[in-house]
């Protein structure tokens, strides 16, 4: 049995949700409207719930959802509530990384909280999905196979057959060793 890498390697639930996630999340009037009593200033679920109009369960359920989302965060020893602040910025950067600035293209559809969901089959969909993978990697550095692996594994849970796919697509190239990589 294969066991991830734990170098440098990120958890998903550390990565920033994605504007899908953010959409899912917000797509419940009870979370708005939380959201809205949060950005207003309301730090308490009962603070929450009279801004919001909600009853008092229904807040505490729908700031759960926001801070289970990562759109909020809960501070247990104020027992106070608040806005993440870089969570709709770095969800905007994820998106524009993963699908190009043009949009589109059906790379995006494979990703999912920053993380590749699987590899794609159709070759023009599989070389925008790989470039932006490849994009981890700057030209000119030599990374060990366990760096590469790291990497990799910070996107797909199968990181052997990501980095395969790497080099098979020419986007890194192998020494003979088997040892080195290095992007093309």
């Amino acid at each position: 049995m294969t066991t991830a890498p734990t170098e440098d390697q990120t958890r998903a639930e550390d990565l920033p949700p994605s504007c899908r996630d953010l959409i899912g999340i917000l797509a419940q009037t009870d979370r708005r409207d939380a959201f809205a009593a949060l950005a207003l200033g309301a730090t308490s679920v009962a603070q929450v719930a009279e801004r919001a109009g909600l009853r008092p369960a229904a807040a505490a359920v729908a700031l759960q959802k926001l801070v289970d989302g990562r759109i909020a965060a809960y501070d247990a020893d104020a027992r106070t509530y608040r806005l993440i602040d870089d969570t709709f910025r770095l969800a905007v950067q994820a998106e524009v990384r993963i699908s190009g600035r043009g949009g589109g293209d059906g790379a995006g559809a494979y990703f999912r909280k920053g993380r590749l969901t699987s590899i794609p089959g159709k070759a023009e969909v599989r070389s925008r999905v790989l470039a932006v993978v490849a994009d981890s990697f700057e030209a000119g550095v030599t990374y060990s196979e366990a760096k590469v692996n790291a990497i990799c594994g910070q996107w797909f849970d199968d990181w052997v057959t990501l980095r395969r796919a790497l080099v098979d697509e020419d986007l890194l190239r192998r020494d003979e060793s088997g040892t080195q990589y290095e992007r093309v």
